[in-house]
């Protein structure tokens, strides 16, 4: 069951943090500007080397959970680290 609030947030809409920031700066959307989440710079590395090695790209969301359940970041590092996400339950129905 969804939290009401969780229907209204955005969750990483875009992997183009810097995009997003931009427009909301440009937009003088302060509220926007206070929900962005930028992940940390280990995420990008991370992430650009597993496609590196794998060839499979993977979301910055999919990669910080990742990372965040391997002990690798810490909870204040994560959006919502214990929400579970769309991608979660579709790779449990497979």
């Amino acid at each position: 069951m969804k939290h009401p609030v969780d229907e209204q947030r955005e969750y990483f809409k875009s992997d183009d943090v810097l995009s997003t920031f931009f427009e909301a700066l440009a937009g003088d959307d302060i509220r926007a500007l206070y929900n962005l989440h930028i992940p940390r710079s280990d995420v990008f590395y991370v992430r650009e080397k597993y496609y590196n090695d794998t060839g499979h790209w993977v979301s910055l969301d999919r990669m910080e959970i990742a990372m965040f359940r391997e002990g690798l970041l810490e909870a204040r590092d994560v959006k919502d680290p214990y929400r579970v996400r769309d991608w979660e339950q579709e790779d449990d129905e497979k």
